[in-house]
Parts: C-alpha cells; structure tokens; sequence
C-alpha cells in the first residue's frame, strides 16, 4: 500500500494503470486481476481519506491516477523534537483500524509508530468519504433512519464505542439544524457536493455537542426517542453534571432527581441506565424499559450458567 501511495504521489502526471502495475511490486502482470488489485487498494486508500484524482490522459489507457501533493501532506506544524515524538507515540498506542499509520505518521511529520497498539478504533467505510468532505467543505449526502440528509459536517468524532458526525442538516428544519449521526447507523453510500459549500462557525466546540452524546435536549432533535429517569441521591449530581440543569424536569427534597433527555443511541444509553445500577429507574419509553430488561435477564443467565 505504501509502495502505491508513493507511485501516485511522486509522479509529476497522471499514470495509467499498466504504469501503475510496473511501478508497484507485487501487483499482478494480467489485466483483470491488476484491475481489480488496483481497485481494491484505491477504495481502502480513499476510505483512508488519501485522495486520488482521476484524470484524462492522451493514448489508449484514457484514464489517469495520482494524489496531488497539495491534497495529501499537512501544511508545516512546526513540532518540536519533543511535540514530534510524542505524536508518534499517539501515534503508535491508539490505531484506526485497517489505516496505514506509518503513512499517516508521515503526513503529520512524525516518525512511524513502531509499538504495538494498546486500542485500535474502528473504521468504517464512510469515514473516509465524510472526512473528505469536511475537509473540502463539502456536504455530505446520505440515508440516515429512512430520510435523505444533506449535511454540512463540522467534526467527526469517537464517543462511547461509536463514531458520531456532528454538522448542519438542511433537512432537519427550515435553514437547517445542528444534529448528531452515528455513523455506523448511515444507510448506503455517502456522496459529496460542491467543495467550498459552508464554513463551520467560528466558536464551534465538538467536545461540547458531542459531551452528550448519544442522548441530549429532547428539542435537539424530534425525531429522537425521549426517556425519562428516575435517579437518587447517590446519582443524581453525577447525572446531572453530564446531561445538564436543562434536563431537569423535577427535583425532590431527598436530592433525587427526574430528567429527560433524547436518545440517539438506545443500546448506548441503556449502558449508561445499567451503570447507575439500584440509583435510577428508567420511566419511559416502555421499549427502552423492554431493552433494558432484556439486558438484565441476559446478564443473569449468563452468571447463572458461569457458576
């Protein structure tokens, strides 16, 4: 893959595939099977989020590939030696799955991550096409529970085992709304529009939107399923604390608490009901009630058959 990455981007041209396949090792002599090796590790390189321009070219092969340098290496961060090799670090201890670190490393100016990884994140196929597009300011286009949505993405982001994408939605509401997607839950391809179609607000916090992320303020979103929960003493300045004054719709003398908030994530907040363990009971949905006692008869049977 690497071999690939530096056939594309030393090349003061665009190269056809049948340069391609003598310029790379290990590719294939045949047509077919070159086609198909090619394709393959273009698909993982741009899901990686490495462009690759298609160009036309004179002759029969017609079509052309590269990465533009412009489109590839970050600008100068100015490290230091110190700033450098802590990013290798990073670098090396926490992974996303499937990506080409060392080529990453190289990209950020750092050395290649030679540690095993401590945690790998995982990767998913839009990934690469939705940080492309926030990249170059493009919106992004997708199936999300059953709708067509068209966003103008802010950040991506890694929260609670899941990836989120945080931007506007012009279908959400008149002059579009700030709404969070999971991006695992994103049904069929995600398309671009035209580079340079929004500017992401000055003062935008993603740490800030995505604190609450899977459930949030019931007005953030309609469409999402609203819970109510019940929480202790023990609890409740815990709960609170995460979700916020504004989720408060109730507050007893024994310092317990009623909040409400919006679920984007139902199995994600049905973790986060079963932490607070005796301290909170959760009032509604009746299928968020099904779900989660359906968590606990499982979590009894598997104790029951580990004994």
């Amino acid at each position: 893959m690497t071999n690939l990455v530096l056939a594309l981007l030393e090349t003061t041209r665009p190269i056809s595939l049948r340069e391609i396949g003598t310029a790379v090792a290990g590719y294939p002599a045949a047509p077919g099977p070159l086609r198909q090796a090619f394709e393959r590790d273009k698909r993982t390189l741009r899901d990686g989020g490495i462009p690759i321009t298609v160009e036309r070219v004179d002759g029969e092969d017609q079509v052309g590939y590269r990465i533009l340098p412009e489109q590839y290496y970050l600008p100068d961060l100015g490290l230091s030696a110190e700033e450098s090799e802590a990013l290798g670090f990073a670098l090396a201890v926490v992974q996303l799955d499937g990506a080409v670190m060392g080529d990453l490393a190289q990209k950020l100016g750092s050395p290649a991550p030679s540690l095993p990884p401590l945690a790998v994140l995982p990767s998913l196929p839009e990934l690469g096409a939705l940080q492309q597009a926030i990249r170059s300011r493009a919106r992004s286009s997708f199936a999300y529970r059953g709708r067509s949505r068209s966003v103008a993405g802010y950040a991506l982001a890694f929260r609670q085992g899941a990836w989120y994408l945080v931007g506007d939605d012009e279908t959400a509401a008149p002059g579009g709304a700030l709404r969070t997607f999971r991006v695992d839950r994103i049904e069929g391809p995600v398309t671009a529009g035209e580079p340079g179609g929004y500017v992401i607000p000055a003062g935008f916090d993603a740490v800030a939107e995505l604190r609450l992320a899977p459930f949030a303020d019931p007005s953030s979103d309609p469409e999402a399923s609203v819970a109510v929960l019940e929480v202790d003493a023990r609890s409740a300045r815990a709960v609170v604390g995460l979700l916020g004054d504004k989720a408060v719709t109730r507050r007893d003398p024994d310092g317990s608490v009623e909040v409400r908030v919006a679920v984007f994530d139902e199995e994600a907040f049905v973790s986060f009901v079963l932490g607070l363990g005796d301290s909170a009971m959760l009032i509604s949905p009746e299928s968020l009630r099904e779900t989660l006692l359906g968590r606990l008869e499982d979590a009894v049977a598997e104790n029951g058959a580990s004994r």
